[in-house]
């Protein structure tokens, strides 16, 4: 889970700035977005779609662009869910991301990188303290 303050929000999509961090990305939200304000810390769980996944050995944690919609992301591998065919991913953030069918999340480890290509936004679920 990550923590974000509530930068804007706008046509069912809310931008979060990253605490420490120069990232203010974009998510489609879960729900309506009742209640938020902008300003407000929210805690909350990053769900991607990856349409194509890297194995990578070079570079640093990181997510593009700095400012809107992630649309590649990078990072070292905290979980594996063969189940649901997802990774959970630190990328400056935490995410976790659904692999296409063609990749099967047992082919990785714990503290394996990888990069991946969001399929489209990624879904902001908001989660309580």
């Amino acid at each position: 889970m990550a923590k974000f303050v509530v930068d804007s929000m706008e046509n069912g999509m809310v931008t979060l700035r990253t605490p420490s961090m120069n990232y203010r990305n974009s998510f489609a939200m879960k729900g309506d977005g009742v209640g938020l304000k902008v300003g407000e810390r929210v805690q909350g769980k990053i769900l991607a779609i990856a349409w194509k996944v890297d194995r990578v050995e070079l570079g640093g944690n990181y997510v593009e662009p700095l400012f809107g919609r992630p649309r590649r992301m990078q990072g070292t591998i905290l979980a594996v869910d063969a189940q649901k065919n997802e990774l959970t991913v630190q990328v400056g953030y935490e995410v976790t991301v659904k692999l296409p069918a063609k990749y099967k999340a047992a082919d990785y480890h714990m503290g394996d990188r990888v990069g991946w290509d969001n399929e489209e936004v990624p879904l902001l679920k908001l989660t309580e303290d």
